[in-house]
């Protein structure tokens, strides 16, 4: 606390965080749980620079929290810790690429580990990244971490510099590599690689998906109706076909958002709320990849994804559709938007559609987002419940960002279903935080 009333720069604590993380949390025997320490930086980020002042130190300083209890966690199960590289073992600049994928399609995390300290030397960090987003799609294992991780660092980098990046990059490296308790990928026909098999082949007679279609608005109920039905097969085919109809990639993306979205109106809870980070993760690595085989297997497997998603909801799922919600006028219709904001807030956890309705309301009428984006901020850090409301906030408000006004109304109302509010309790760690502040 001295160092941040001494003016501590709030980059410099979460780079410290962010490397610390890295350092001394693995992502073994999952990438998820403890390892949201690395995982979740960006977004904390994101509540620190575009939230109220007021709420910057209680984030970074709830973060900071996570941190230690992962470290904690990680030095009573395992003792790990990143160990130094093996310098004389690097591959040289012109070796470098070659040996990164050779190491990543062997699934061989002691020569991926080597290769990408070689790479990160060797190559521009669009290439780089090219390469790490190409392999953040490549399987379904751990619930789409493995794309939330690598989008999360290459924004991150591009906020603290790219100096200090080798730990972070060996980092996600290394998660790209966990297969859990199944047998060598490159080896065996898991269930968790078959959509990319597939996709490879699909990408291969695809056009180039940095070409402009034609939008195509009325394509979306009919992609969302195979998303709701559809396997995993079936959705990268429809948007495969759409594609090759010369259908403008970013309404297949808007499909594949939606459907995201639609999943927290099934059935709120850790499943879809991985399906929108997903598909926030995996349309951030489409939109900042140069590589078109790259961009398009991006897109074919966050199509390929929503209906694992959807599989894995379980049981209580109900038959509700984004596309069908029905807005929620206020009793008075000259209720001032501040007020329609307030009764959103006061129907959130007690009665979520309701607040989905009136959150459709005032979307579509008078299409203000700001207030409501500021509100939904402080709220995830006051009353946080865990790492992924920090994570769910900020994807829901990045993927809604790109879509066309109807939609984006929709998609926003959606969030309330997932989303903290005046009955949810008071975060214990930033309640303290911000008593410090204050002394």
């Amino acid at each position: 606390m001295k160092h941040i009333h001494a003016g501590l720069e709030d980059r410099a604590l979460l780079g410290a965080i962010a490397e610390a993380a890295a350092r001394a949390v693995s992502p073994c025997p999952v990438v998820g749980f403890k390892y949201h320490a690395f995982m979740m930086a960006h977004a904390v980020r994101r509540t620190v620079t575009q939230g109220r002042v007021e709420d910057r130190w209680p984030s970074l300083l709830w973060a900071a929290d996570v941190l230690k209890a992962s470290q904690a966690t990680e030095a009573r199960q395992t003792g790990w810790r990143m160990d130094p590289i093996e310098t004389d073992r690097v591959p040289t600049r012109t070796q470098a690429e070659d040996a990164f994928v050779s190491a990543m399609e062997r699934w061989d995390p002691e020569a991926a580990d080597r290769a990408i300290v070689g790479l990160y030397r060797a190559v521009p960090q669009e290439r780089l990244f090219d390469l790490l987003f190409r392999y953040a799609a490549r399987d379904f294992r751990s619930i789409g971490h493995k794309a939330i991780t690598v989008t999360n660092c290459h924004r991150l980098l591009h906020t603290l510099g790219w100096s200090d990046a080798e730990p972070l990059l060996r980092s996600l490296t290394y998660a790209l590599q966990n297969h859990a308790d199944e047998p060598n990928p490159a080896q065996n026909d898991l269930a968790a690689d078959r959509p990319w098999r597939e996709n490879l082949a699909l990408a291969e007679d695809l056009p180039s998906n940095r070409q402009s279609g034609t939008p195509e608005p009325p394509a979306i109920p009919d992609l969302l109706a195979t998303f709701r039905e559809g396997s995993a097969t079936d959705t990268s085919r429809a948007i495969a076909a759409a594609l090759r109809q010369g259908v403008d990639p970013q309404t297949l993306w808007t499909a594949i958002i939606l459907a995201a979205g639609e999943l927290l109106i099934r059935r709120p809870g850790i499943v879809a709320i991985h399906a929108n980070t997903t598909a926030e993760a995996l349309h951030q690595g489409y939109r900042r990849s140069r590589d078109d085989q790259t961009r398009k297997l991006l897109m074919l497997q966050a199509a390929a994804f929503m209906p694992l998603f959807r599989d894995r909801l379980g049981s209580g799922v109900r038959p509700l559709r984004i596309d069908g919600l029905e807005p929620e006028e206020s009793a008075d219709s000259a209720t001032e938007p501040d007020r329609q904001l307030g009764e959103i807030c006061a129907a959130i956890g007690v009665d979520r559609d309701l607040a989905a309705g009136k959150a459709l309301a005032y979307f579509q009428g008078t299409r203000e987002q700001a207030a409501f984006q500021e509100l939904a901020r402080h709220d995830t850090v006051d009353r946080n419940l865990g790492y992924h409301d920090d994570k769910l906030i900020e994807a829901m408000l990045e993927n809604a960002r790109h879509l066309e006004a109807p939609w984006q109304a929709r998609y926003l109302a959606v969030s309330v279903y997932d989303l903290n509010g005046p009955g949810t309790p008071r975060n214990a760690v930033v309640v303290r935080a911000r008593e410090l502040l204050r002394s």
